[in-house]
């Protein structure tokens, strides 16, 4: 009989598809690691699996769900947004304190971009992700990418200065 570790591994095709399935097309970047991290955990909680309950596979598909659920409910609730207005205009002074008021504003002004906007402001001054990066995870082409960020980028300090 095969050992635990060993039977759960050879899965890994089957936790891929079951995180490619359970994830929104936004985070469809995470699938990889999503699937090894439910190895993990699988291996870690298999001796709680009860046969009597349903089958090994059953048991894979909603421990994988489950992850991939709480990886998008953590990832949504994070605030996650520029810095500050001035490193919108270029004009940062890094060593000030960000208040609490601006990033109201960026928060508000953020929720009213679309999804591709508000993806590469994010992955640009949060992530700090190159263009060629950028291009990789919203399956854009790289030379389109610093067009499209500047439009984002001006998208955002437009609204910023009408909410402030």
């Amino acid at each position: 009989m095969k050992t635990n570790i060993l039977l759960v591994s050879e899965q890994l095709p089957y936790f891929k598809s079951v995180a490619l399935r359970s994830l929104p097309s936004r985070y469809i970047h995470l699938a990889e690691d999503l699937a090894q991290d439910a190895i993990i955990k699988s291996i870690e909680k298999i001796h709680l699996y009860d046969a009597s309950k349903g089958n090994f596979k059953s048991w894979l598909f909603k421990l994988t769900q489950n992850l991939c659920f709480d990886a998008v409910r953590k990832l949504d609730k994070m605030n996650v947004v520029p810095m500050s207005i001035e490193l919108l205009h270029d004009k940062a002074d890094h060593s000030k304190e960000i208040h609490h008021a601006e990033l109201k504003v960026i928060r508000r002004a953020m929720k009213n971009l679309n999804e591709r906007d508000r993806q590469l402001i994010l992955y640009k001054f949060v992530f700090n992700l190159s263009g060629r990066e950028m291009a990789q995870l919203l399956e854009i082409p790289e030379a389109q990418i610093n067009t499209y960020f500047k439009r984002a980028k001006m998208r955002l300090v437009e609204l910023c200065e009408k909410a402030a």
